[in-house]
């Protein structure tokens, strides 16, 4: 897509990646028993933009900079996703319940809301892949 990596091109596909994943949010919400178009939606939707584009800021850095440990494209993703979702899951408990709560996911016993976890895990991972294949990972990227 880029034909020179950047942290740029990291950032817009990030932020292309996280749009996608939250509108299919808001999208699949009313199955869940969740109205898709309310606050919690459009939180969920820029959740995920914010996230892909702190992926992207990342991408920088292919070793961790307080313990110093090579870190791979997908586990600073991964990183990423988990704080994310960590915040969320602590700021919206009550809603993520009523999701939680739903036929499609109580009849597989993961009743806590903090199973959202792995999500962001995941998600976080497959952003950082995708960023890293499309716009380049490592220190020698240039900002433009």
């Amino acid at each position: 897509m880029f034909k020179k990596h950047s942290v740029t091109g990291r950032i817009v596909t990030g932020k292309i990646i996280g749009l996608v994943i939250g509108i299919l949010v808001i999208v699949i919400m009313p199955t869940f028993g969740y109205p898709g178009m309310s606050m919690t939606g459009f939180g969920i939707l820029l959740m995920f933009v914010l996230m892909g584009a702190m992926v992207g800021f990342l991408g920088q850095f292919d070793r961790h900079p307080v313990l110093d440990f090579k870190m791979p494209c997908w586990l600073s993703g991964a990183m990423v996703g988990f704080a994310f979702m960590l915040m969320f899951v602590l700021l919206s408990y009550d809603a993520l319940e009523v999701v939680m709560q739903s036929s499609l996911i109580s009849w597989s016993g993961l009743s806590s809301p903090f199973w959202a976890l792995l999500d962001g895990i995941v998600i976080g991972g497959v952003m950082g892949l995708i960023e890293s294949k499309v716009a380049g990972f490592g220190p020698d990227l240039p900002l433009k």
